[in-house]
């Protein structure tokens, strides 16, 4: 399974003008105080006309760029970015955030470029690693995406979201156990996350520790009752350790959450077919069917008339 892993930054507002207000730095100034207040549209008026006023200056480029940024306006954002780094072609943050800015916009390549430079201008930046582990992640490259998330832990040896990113590679790598390993060490770290019960329960099911599995993908229940993954993958663990009541009773919860999943159509009838209801199970699969299952089909045509 895969989950939204982008790392959005807090927005840190900068005003590095120095000396006396000028007209320039005062709107700067009224920017910053704007932004912080919310009122992100009168902001970015006040930083646009710090550059009509000077366009030769960083500053409100980088903080208009920041506030775009932050309203998911990453076009305008990364078109700021790009002119803070002609006029300061040294600021490993400026490529950072231009690259966070493409990643959002699906801009891997892109995006791993500028995460590239910024290392380059400053080689202890784990988010920057931990990003274009991200990106390279989003492109299927888990071994590269992987080295990019140990190479943050290297230089943040507390960053749990490295860790829990780090086992998705290992997972897709087949390395069920590495995957655990990193999965504990985000959970030690946070334990609200419904993703990293329901990722290590993954990983444990996948190298056949069900028993164990379950506990994870019940805590992560607890954590998000709303969420249907972490259930289908419960009531799936009860059916391959041939426990088909238990089974049977988790889609049934499944299925008064949400009626028309035809996953859980299609085992609930696997289930009912193994506690020998045939008509139960049929019904479940032509019911699946409808939905558009084409497991279910296959079932319809092999075991019912």
């Amino acid at each position: 399974m895969r989950y939204p892993l982008l790392l959005f930054f807090t927005i840190c507002l900068l005003s590095l003008a120095s000396g006396q207000k000028t007209p320039q730095k005062e709107l700067i100034d009224s920017g910053i105080l704007k932004a912080k207040l919310g009122d992100f549209k009168e902001a970015i008026n006040d930083f646009t006309k710090a550059i009509q006023l000077d366009s030769g200056e960083a500053e409100p480029y980088y903080n208009r760029g920041l506030v775009r940024s932050d309203q998911q306006d990453y076009r305008g954002a990364i078109s700021d970015f790009t002119m803070v780094i002609s006029l300061r072609p040294l600021s490993a943050e400026t490529y950072y955030l231009r690259g966070f800015a493409k990643d959002n916009l699906k801009d891997y390549m892109g995006a791993i470029y500028d995460y590239n430079k910024a290392i380059s201008l400053k080689m202890d930046f784990p988010e920057a690693y931990h990003n274009m582990g991200l990106a390279k992640y989003d492109l299927g490259d888990y071994r590269e995406a992987q080295n990019d998330f140990s190479r943050a832990l290297q230089y943040r040896p507390d960053f749990t979201e490295a860790f829990y990113n780090r086992g998705l590679c290992r997972f897709y790598l087949n390395d069920f156990e590495g995957a655990v390993g990193d999965y504990n060490e985000a959970i030690k770290r946070d334990t609200t996350q419904m993703d990293y019960y329901a990722s290590r329960g993954v990983a444990k099911a996948a190298s056949g520790k069900y028993e164990n599995a379950l506990i994870d993908f019940s805590i992560a229940i607890s954590l998000s009752p709303d969420n249907l993954h972490p259930r289908l993958n419960k009531a799936l663990a009860f059916l391959y350790l041939k426990r088909y009541a238990q089974a049977l009773e988790e889609y049934d919860q499944i299925l008064r959450l949400f009626p028309g999943e035809p996953e859980a159509f299609v085992n609930r009838g696997v289930a009912k077919q193994y506690l020998e209801d045939k008509q139960g199970a049929c019904d479940d699969w032509k019911r699946a069917s409808e939905l558009g299952s084409e497991k279910a089909k296959t079932f319809l045509l092999k075991f019912c008339e």
